[in-house]
């Protein structure tokens, strides 16, 4: 039997040698007995995660890098225990770095490219490409333990081979510049979300933060829209979470691929404009998305602390209104400084199984959908509708210049047509 704390390296390499031995091991019960001890849901959990990828949706440890380092990376090694390193072993922020995810079973993680709202109408795109520029060297600098990988086929061959699979999600949609181009050239960057909205509100998308500005009151504008197409088009997954929940419903109803929210919590439980009341649930079972959960306090319990258990209860609420189907985990870690009472950081993702192994309703293949079959799903429909649409030439569509024209001053217009062929 493992033990809980002070085993780390015993635990690890019982993960790699499982994974090494998927094909010759036994199938896995339908269910844990409810009557199980804590040590043997663990042990049942470790199991589970090295039979079946867990994915998580969104980690700010990039942003982190430009904050203490300001990206440069001489003195910095992803795959060193950051607990005993300066500035992280002191900062709240500081949740991740590669012993941790191997240890916490983490198959895939989307690493957030992320700028400040501030930013937008200013340099937002060099601050854009700086940031996935650096995500680019620190997974390149660690070539054994992961890589960069582009389609949901990626993220199972690096689940196979034992090495962590890095994507990117821009988190926020005032990185594009409200431009078709720009977003299609994030995404051959590697790029494979968009968070529409940050905690600003672009001038074709409404975020959920209260007083934002400008203001900006009729969720996804008709531009908004053709941008919701193009994403489709060219396979980028279109994330939620920030997003009012004018602008969710309106996308819901505009895109042709199902959409994700990669880190996001329950209204019911925590009533704030961030989380997602119960009806954008509900609709998204139709859509087929997924709402990855967040273990930010502020989210979780609406007050400063939070346990383990109350981020199951939202992982509940999401399982109860829009099914088993549509549930995943986007702790946030490394963006936070208040994390819940046994999820500390990546190392702990098993402790969140082992918990949810207690409640009977879960059965073990329930739990495999939680951890990374869902975002796998989606991914792989939003590469079928990229497919299916083939056919159809790039947008070619330009933001109203009365949407941007007040705000943006400072830049190069092109007066007509015939200027910009000269």
């Amino acid at each position: 039997m493992l033990s809980v704390g002070g085993e780390a390296a015993v635990v690890v390499m019982w993960v790699l040698t499982a994974a090494r031995a998927r094909c010759e091991a036994s199938p896995l019960p339908v269910r844990v007995s409810p009557q199980a001890t804590h040590q043997e849901r663990l042990q049942a959990a470790h199991h589970l995660l090295a039979h079946s990828p867990l994915i998580d949706g969104h980690n700010d440890l990039a942003w982190n890098v430009r904050k203490f380092l300001h990206n440069k990376l001489h003195f910095f090694n992803l795959s060193s225990d950051l607990t005993q390193e300066k500035p992280w072993m002191n900062s709240p922020f500081s949740h991740t770095d590669l012993p941790r995810l191997k240890q916490g079973q983490v198959a895939a993680q989307f690493w957030s490219v992320y700028v400040p709202c501030e930013a937008q109408y200013l340099n937002t795109v060099q601050l854009l490409l700086e940031q996935i520029d650096v995500v680019k060297r620190l997974i390149s600098a660690s070539p054994g333990d992961t890589t960069l990988v582009h389609s949901s086929a990626g993220i199972i061959e690096e689940f196979e081979r034992g090495r962590v699979a890095s994507l990117m999600g821009v988190e926020g949609g005032h990185g594009l510049a409200s431009s078709m181009g720009v977003m299609r050239a994030l995404y051959d960057l590697g790029v494979r979300y968009v968070t529409l909205t940050h905690k600003c509100h672009t001038p074709w998308a409404e975020c959920s933060e209260p007083g934002s500005h400008p203001p900006n009151t009729r969720g996804l504008t008709p531009y908004g829209k053709e941008m919701i197409w193009e994403m489709n088009r060219v396979g980028m997954l279109v994330d939620l979470s920030h997003a009012s929940s004018k602008t969710a419903r309106d996308v819901l109803s505009t895109s042709r691929a199902p959409v994700i929210f990669s880190h996001s919590a329950t209204r019911a439980l925590c009533h704030i404009d961030r989380n997602l009341p119960d009806d954008i649930l509900s609709s998204l079972a139709l859509n087929g998305g997924l709402v990855m959960v967040s273990f930010y306090t502020d989210f979780i319990s609406c007050s400063e602390t939070a346990t383990i258990q109350d981020v199951v209860g939202h992982i509940n609420q999401v399982r109860t209104m829009a099914g088993v189907d549509h549930v995943g985990i986007g702790a946030g870690f490394d963006g936070i400084n208040k994390t819940p009472e046994g999820l500390e950081d990546v190392s702990r993702y098993p402790e969140l199984f082992a918990e949810l192994l207690k409640d009977p309703t879960w059965s073990l293949q329930d739990l495999k959908k939680l951890a990374g079959l869902n975002l796998l799903r989606v991914f792989r429909r939003v590469e079928q509708v990229r497919e299916e649409l083939a056919g159809e030439k790039p947008s070619e569509e330009i933001i109203p210049i009365h949407d941007i024209d007040a705000r943006w001053p400072c830049r190069y217009k092109f007066a007509s047509l015939d200027d910009a062929r000269t």
